[in-house]
């Protein structure tokens, strides 16, 4: 079996690229692999896998063993791991079609690289258009061991789960085309402050779930009718006839192309089919199955480690690849930092504009008000004043 290196920006909560850390080196380890974890950012998730015997590093200097292969889900973390260790083989998983930490960097020791859809492939073959290997779609997967199919769904959906994702803004469209139709709704996610560890518990007593990415291929899995939709768009009801498609795209970014409303919503609720929503389950059980991900990682752990340990490419060369992909994420840093003060400042200068509105009204209903007063005041001095001087 392998010593494993998995490489991921942060250990804390419920993330897409912490869930597939924690089922991983889980798998991996039921497998009778060695499995180590690097991050940057620690929280309950890397304490709760400590407490499951995993070795989670923050600094590599404290790692003595030599892995086989690394394994990472982002590109700035990787540098790390790269440095540290120059000749093992990696496998590069691009997650992310848009953030600066996954932008897809070409050093000697990435012997595969590999996207989780369509977007993160046109990413990576746009960055690094002559890799020697094609670019792999390695899709993401569920713990059907966790995520256990459900009873059949009733004929009309009774309860529905917003799994917020990328802000709140949709969220009113969609508890209003709920409440359109009797149906309850909760929500629950990070964005709101209300994220929560229990999802396979809770999935199961939900009918509709409107959700992206993995979570929705989670709810998929269970048995769930599901809406792709979050504050990016709205994609609709996924059905057997497009959920293949749909998850080539990992029922995310390139799929929320419709505007979000009330009335686009409940056109998807009523669009509800419990018999063809348990087959789009079947068919996620049967394609996107834990250990069908686990195999395909195995293979490619074999396959780069029988390569041998990377060949040195030279002191020159090696730094200077490392200090082209250096630049390259701090220049794209620089610039997602400075788009977020750009945003930052309009979203305050809308705020205060509505403020100021806000003011303005209430200054104007105040005078109109004061006006009102001084007339009733003259009409009640003048009707003294008739009475005195009768």
């Amino acid at each position: 079996m392998s010593r494993i290196l998995l490489v991921t920006i942060a250990l804390r909560g419920r993330s897409g690229t912490e869930v597939v850390s924690y089922e991983t080196a889980h798998g991996l380890r039921k497998r009778g692999h060695d499995v180590y974890l690097f991050t940057h950012i620690t929280g309950p998730l890397a304490e709760k896998l400590r407490a499951d015997g995993f070795p989670i590093f923050t600094d590599l200097a404290a790692l003595s063993s030599v892995p086989d292969v690394i394994q990472s889900n982002q590109s700035d973390q990787l540098l790390d791991a790269v440095a540290k260790f120059p000749d093992v083989p990696v496998i590069s998983i691009c997650h992310d079609a848009s953030t600066w930490w996954s932008e897809p960097v070409d050093l000697p020791s990435i012997r595969r690289h590999v996207a989780v859809d369509l977007a993160c492939h046109a990413r990576i073959v746009d960055r690094i258009p002559e890799l020697a290997e094609p670019v792999e779609l390695l899709h993401n997967a569920v713990d059907l061991d966790r995520f256990l199919l459900r009873s059949p769904l009733p004929e009309r959906p009774k309860r529905a789960l917003i799994l917020a994702k990328q802000g709140s803004n949709y969220l009113d469209s969609v508890q209003a085309a709920c409440l359109r139709r009797a149906i309850d709704v909760d929500a629950v996610g990070a964005t709101i402050g209300n994220e929560i560890d229990n999802l396979p518990a809770r999935l199961p007593e939900y009918d509709l779930v409107f959700a992206t990415a993995r979570s929705a291929l989670e709810a998929m899995a269970i048995g769930c009718a599901v809406i792709v939709v979050d504050g990016r768009g709205l994609s609709g009801l996924v059905t057997r006839d497009v959920v293949s498609s749909w998850r080539d795209n990992n029922f995310g970014a390139w799929l929320l192309s419709r505007p979000i409303s009330a009335d686009a919503i409940g056109g998807e609720i009523d669009r509800y089919d419990p018999s063809d929503a348990r087959k789009v389950s079947d068919y996620i059980r049967k394609h996107s199955s834990l250990d069908r991900y686990l195999d395909r990682l195995e293979e490619m752990y074999r396959n780069v480690i029988s390569q041998g340990l990377v060949a040195p490419v030279g002191n020159d060369m090696w730094l200077s690849r490392m200090n082209q992909a250096f630049r390259l994420l701090a220049t794209l840093e620089r610039a997602a930092r400075e788009a977020e003060v750009v945003r930052a400042r309009a979203a305050r200068e809308v705020e205060v504009a509505r403020e100021r509105a806000a003011m303005e009204v209430e200054f104007k209903a105040s005078f109109q008000a004061y006006q009102e007063s001084m007339k009733l005041g003259r009409r009640i001095r003048g009707k003294i004043k008739s009475l005195l001087t009768r």
